[in-house]
Parts: structure tokens; C-alpha cells; sequence
């Protein structure tokens, strides 16, 4: 009976590893430094996406993913020169191509890609999937070979912020205490209310909200922040901050509930060396 129970326990062993390999997918990542790492992609949680590589689990921060390929890692710099701040562009097996913000990633194989879109929610399999962009990368195919202190939009004086999602990777990391200026422009809506506007200084009537990532700022303000660190104000001033942390350069928008925005800021950024 010992033996019995012993060879059905390893049985279940054997069948719960073999289901989790197959929900799984083999993508290339693409990070902003210009590294790749490639494996089998798991899952995606807070903390970042889960890789299995060559055996062993790997977890990589979302906010260090340039890009993920799913059938090759040739990178068309067609596909590079339409990759916007704030925004995934995806390129689908067939050539089709959307935007929309990765939501999710579940199920077994094929695994299933949950994608937010102006549209709608949209769900696809990792199978019919070919590559998703989320930033711009050192060294990426359409690059001068150097990246900029911040990726300048065609036409643009400066990256684009849009005013959804609440923040937006600038693709840039800084030491901590090391000097940047910020030198926004434009106008975003804050509700259904047409006149309910912001500029880089905040809301037009002065309204402000406790739910915001900095309460005593008015609502719509241009806010920056390091990594995971406490948001810092930005607005309209042009005087250097230091950066109060070492990461991942975010800048963002002082509202509690950034999904019905619209609209975005220019914010070219200089970066003290």
C-alpha cells in the first residue's frame, strides 16, 4: 500500500510539472539596456513577467522590458519607429498591428494575452501573437546608435505623456540624487467634462484630490517618479530637480483615476550628467 500511494504521489508530480511547462510560450525579451533574455514565458504578475530559463524560474520588472518576440527576435525597424511612450504596440502573426496596455497573461498552451485597448478588452493567444513593443531600447534597429535623454515622438518637442494610463515610463534610469529638468506643454481633459482641462500645472479651476498621488498638487499636474519611490512634483517649473531615488524614470499625471482622460503632455527632458 506504502508503494502504491508513493507511486501515485509521484505520478502527480510528474503530470503538475508537465502542465506547468506546457503553459508556457518561448519568447525572446528585449530589455531597455539593450539585453536579451530567452525562455519560456510563465506568467505575469506585479512583481514582472516569469521566465523559464533552461530550467530555472526567472522574474524580470516589467518597467526593465523593452519588448517581447514571440516568434523571432529580428526586430523590423518599421515596427521600432512606431513605438509610442505609455502605450504597447502589438504586431500580430499576420502582420495586423494595434495599441492597447498588457493587462494579463494566463492560461496554458497557447498561453492567452489580455490586452486593454480604446476598444475594448482583447484577448489573444500567444500563438498568433509576434511581438509586443513597450519602450524604446539601446542599440534597437532605427536608433543613431545612442538613445536621447528622452525618445523624442516625430514632429515632437519632447516624449509624449498620455493623460491614461496615470503613468508612463520615460525609458530613461537615474542615479539617485543626479539633476533633471522638465520642460512640458500641452493640455489633457480629466473627465466627460469638456471643460474639466489641466495643463502641466494642474487643473484650470484648481481642484485638487486626496486620492491623488500628491494630494496638496492640483489634479492634472505633470508628476514624475523613480522606480517605486514617493511621486514628486513636476508641473510647469523649468528649475533642475534632483532625483530622490535610483530606477526607472516614471512621469505621470496627479489624479486619483486616470481612465477617462484624454488627451497628453510634450516633456522634453535633460538629464544632468
Amino acid at each position: 500500500m506504502a508503494r502504491r500511494i508513493s507511486t501515485l504521489v509521484l505520478f502527480g508530480l510528474l503530470t503538475a510539472v508537465t502542465a506547468s511547462l506546457s503553459a508556457a510560450a518561448p519568447v525572446t525579451l528585449i530589455l531597455k539596456s539593450g539585453d536579451r533574455v530567452s525562455g519560456d514565458l510563465v506568467d505575469l504578475k506585479a512583481a514582472g513577467f516569469v521566465l523559464n530559463v533552461r530550467g530555472a524560474e526567472q522574474q524580470i520588472a516589467r518597467e526593465d522590458v523593452a519588448a517581447i518576440a514571440f516568434t523571432n527576435a529580428e526586430i523590423p525597424a518599421a515596427e521600432t519607429a512606431k513605438i509610442q511612450a505609455g502605450r504597447a504596440f502589438v504586431v500580430l502573426a499576420g502582420g495586423n498591428t494595434f495599441y492597447g496596455s498588457l493587462a494579463d497573461i494566463g492560461g496554458t498552451s497557447p498561453l492567452r494575452l489580455l490586452f486593454r485597448t480604446p476598444d475594448g478588452d482583447r484577448e489573444i493567444s500567444s500563438d498568433q501573437v509576434a511581438r509586443v513593443y513597450f519602450a524604446a531600447w539601446q542599440g534597437m534597429p532605427g536608433s543613431t546608435g545612442s538613445q536621447t535623454d528622452a525618445a523624442l515622438e516625430a514632429g515632437g518637442a519632447g516624449m509624449s505623456v498620455p493623460a491614461n494610463p496615470c503613468w508612463t515610463s520615460t525609458g530613461r534610469s537615474v542615479r539617485q540624487g543626479q539633476r533633471v529638468s522638465f520642460n512640458g506643454s500641452g493640455e489633457i481633459q480629466l473627465s466627460a467634462d469638456q471643460n474639466d482641462i489641466a495643463g502641466v500645472a494642474g487643473s484650470r479651476t484648481g481642484r485638487t484630490s486626496p486620492s491623488a498621488p500628491i494630494p496638496g498638487a492640483l489634479v492634472g499636474a505633470l508628476i514624475g517618479r523613480v522606480g517605486n519611490s514617493r511621486p514628486f512634483g513636476i508641473g510647469d517649473q523649468k528649475i533642475a530637480l534632483g532625483m530622490p531615488a535610483a530606477g526607472m524614470l516614471f512621469l505621470g499625471i496627479n489624479d486619483d483615476h486616470c481612465g477617462d482622460n484624454r488627451g497628453q503632455f510634450k516633456v522634453a527632458i535633460n538629464v544632468m550628467r
